[in-house]
């Protein structure tokens, strides 16, 4: 399906004014009175990805879902079902409420199966036991920063897509909420986006918590990590700022030799770990002062 990249930012820029328009229209026709099995199939159909896309989007309170979503995908599925049954039953059954629901039908599958998948990632260079491979990034003032400025202290990576991406936004929110457990035991983290500095910037001043912010310029710190997504960034404005590739949403944890000891490289970019894995994980290989 890697072949089949380049059509992400299009399909999120399209899908979700579809959901949303016919959410819209079979709300209108039922509430005018004009009962029909297709316009309600069309809604059902429609609100699954109408309510998820709201709640993350404008909550942005909601750093994972579940690796698939088989209730949305069942009542999704159901809607579609319920307006064939009515185009089948009906007199005049509507053409266009049968069309967009069936859009919508594919699209959430399209939408649950391939827009959030990465694939199964197989990456040797982040395997636990070797050395974490070296990359630059710039700190908030340009400075070129990297692995080797951190030797000596055990290291928390994270490397996020931006401010744009709410499940991004609801990870570091739950990260920074922790941050008094990780340094008390002495663990350095970094946030890591390919983002503008300036957009990084306003996350480090939102947060104000003892953290380091680094700007991944040009995704060279992905390209050497191999955590490149390839047409991640939705279309349109976004596109224009952000650039067209993304990083995908990784985490690493190195020792203070700069060995890699954890990483969660999640294979679709609704689900991330909480931070009660990372300080599982530190704790388990006797890292930092509370390891001592």
């Amino acid at each position: 399906m890697r072949r089949f990249q380049k059509l992400k930012p299009l399909f999120i820029g399209i899908y979700p004014l579809l959901a949303a328009a016919t959410a819209l229209a079979a709300g209108a026709v039922l509430l005018t009175g004009h009962w029909s099995l297709v316009w309600l199939g069309g809604l059902i159909a429609a609100l699954p990805f109408v309510g998820l896309f709201l709640k993350a989007a404008f909550l942005r309170s909601m750093a994972r879902t579940s690796p698939s979503l088989p209730v949305l995908a069942a009542i999704t599925a159901a809607g579609g079902a319920l307006a064939v049954l009515g185009f089948i039953r009906e007199d005049k059954p509507s053409v266009i409420g049968l069309v967009l629901t069936l859009l919508c039908v594919a699209g959430f599958f399209l939408f649950d199966f391939w827009y959030s998948s990465f694939g199964r990632r197989i990456n040797d260079r982040l395997t636990p036991g070797r050395e974490l491979p070296d990359f630059e990034c710039e700190d908030l003032d340009g400075t070129p920063v990297g692995p080797g400025d951190l030797k000596g202290t055990p290291v928390l990576y994270m490397f996020y897509r931006g401010n744009w991406c709410p499940f991004c936004e609801a990870q570091v929110k739950e990260l920074t909420t922790r941050y008094r457990q990780l340094i008390e035991r002495g663990v350095e983290v970094v946030l890591i986006s390919p983002q503008p500095p300036g957009l990084t910037r306003r996350v480090a001043e939102f947060f104000g918590v003892p953290f380091r912010f680094w700007v991944d310029r040009d995704l060279r710190a992905a390209r050497a990590l191999d955590i490149v997504d390839e047409y991640g960034v939705p279309g349109g404005r976004l596109a224009q700022t952000h650039g067209t590739h993304t990083v995908m949403p990784t985490v690493i944890i190195a020792d203070a030799a700069g060995r890699i000891v954890f990483t969660d490289q999640t294979e679709t970019y609704r689900v991330r770990p909480e931070p009660d894995v990372f300080l599982r994980a530190i704790d388990a290989h006797g890292l930092g002062r509370a390891g001592s």
